[in-house]
């Protein structure tokens, strides 16, 4: 992957795109241009009325200066209008998306999306808080990289009970007990040239001692969604993604894998945010316990077999996106190798069961075999024991209309 090429993409095709830039050459005073990004803080509500208050409390008691708030609910029958209605009373530049029905947390999330304009997105569950310096340690780890990482991911906090019971997040730890992503050499503290000093004096800029780059997995490694903090740029390689709407749960383990694959994150070893445990959670229903595992597989809301699936498929029929554009053809074909994984789909004949990379090639794969080789396909295809009679006929039929045999 050429890392100096992947800043100055645009999604071609996409709907969603970046908030635009200002420049120089539009005005002669820069000192009141060139502010401090905008970061877009997306909470999404569902019958969490009780915690939401303290949620949208800990975006507006944030140390960083440019932020804006939009919460998203779906549709909820507790108390939460009435808790809305009390943040837009104190809150004037909140703003609020009422939901007409529950789409599940993937809609509400391309909703909020959509309603931000900050180049920088973070995702705050309802049940959850930031704590007060969590957007500045974000915004001040991304403009200190030098290598240009779609999302950074910090720790959490994990409380049950208003008591603190962890404070560091299993998933996170098993990268940073490693010695892997350690690269000094990748950062430059930063000090912005404009208005008041920022980072302030008392920000540890330590921090940047902490950080690990995150190479190439399908296993999730990071914080949980309110840990995160996102490039627009990178959230917009995947978020026009129509098949999206069906996926209820699993939005976080999609884009992170998804633009982690393509242009990398960071995790940061300082916890930001707070991650409530109250027995309702999707995941870590209960405080994590080394090789206990804290929630019930393949249980209602458990979604991330099929958006592994709906990434795979994404990333096949989007290759224009990355193919020439960042991505030689050999590095896509294993980027493609790490992250296939079982079909999700029961109708399928059985050595499309076993790989959803190998389905979403065959299907597309006169558009694809103009970007990656027919032949280099066709090999993908065969190690992954792909009959011979479906690789030989492929390219013989007219675009769209390719059915493969059993």
């Amino acid at each position: 992957m050429d890392e100096g090429t992947g800043d100055g993409f645009s999604s071609r095709g996409s709907t969603m795109e970046p908030s635009r830039s200002i420049s120089h050459s539009e005005s002669g005073d820069g000192k009141k241009l060139l502010r401090l990004p905008l970061v877009s803080v997306i909470v999404v509500n569902f019958n969490y009325g009780r915690f939401l208050r303290a949620a949208v409390d800990s975006v507006f008691g944030q140390t960083y200066p440019n932020i804006e708030c939009i919460i998203v609910d779906n549709a909820s029958t507790d108390d939460s209008g009435t808790v809305l209605r009390a943040i837009e009373a104190r809150y004037a530049n909140v703003k609020i998306i009422r939901r007409a029905d529950n789409g599940g947390q993937t809609r509400a999330v391309l909703e909020g999306i959509a309603a931000s304009a900050g180049p920088y997105v973070i995702f705050l569950d309802a049940d959850d808080l930031l704590l007060p310096n969590c957007v500045e340690t974000h915004v001040f780890v991304h403009l200190s990289l030098r290598i240009h990482a779609g999302f950074t991911s910090a720790d959490m906090l994990q409380v049950s009970d208003d008591q603190v019971v962890l404070g560091t997040e299993h998933a996170f730890n098993r990268v940073m007990q490693t010695g892997r992503g350690i690269k000094p050499r990748a950062v430059r503290p930063y000090r912005h040239p404009f208005g008041e000093t920022w980072p302030p004096e008392n920000f540890d800029r330590r921090v940047l001692e902490t950080i690990r780059f995150v190479g190439l997995t399908k296993q999730w490694v990071w914080s949980p969604t309110s840990g995160n903090c996102f490039r627009r740029d990178a959230l917009c390689l995947f978020a026009d993604n129509p098949v999206l709407h069906n996926l209820k749960t699993g939005t976080d383990l999609y884009f992170c894998i998804g633009i982690n694959a393509v242009s990398g994150s960071v995790l940061i070893d300082a916890p930001v945010a707070v991650y409530r445990l109250h027995g309702g959670n999707i995941f870590s229903q209960r405080p994590q316990l080394n090789r206990v595992l804290c929630y019930e597989p393949g249980g209602a809301g458990d979604s991330i077999s099929k958006a592994k699936a709906v990434l795979v498929d994404h990333l096949i029929e989007q290759a224009s996106r990355f193919v020439g554009r960042g991505w030689i053809w050999l590095a896509f074909l294993w980027l493609l190798w790490r992250l296939d994984c079982k079909n999700t789909d029961p109708d399928v004949p059985r050595w499309a069961r076993r790989s959803r990379g190998a389905a979403a090639l065959v299907k597309n794969y006169d558009s694809i075999s103009r970007l990656l080789g027919g032949w280099s396909i066709k090999a993908w295809l065969a190690l992954h024991f792909v009959p011979l009679k479906v690789i030989s006929g492929l390219g013989k039929n007219s675009a769209g209309r390719l059915t493969p045999p059993a």
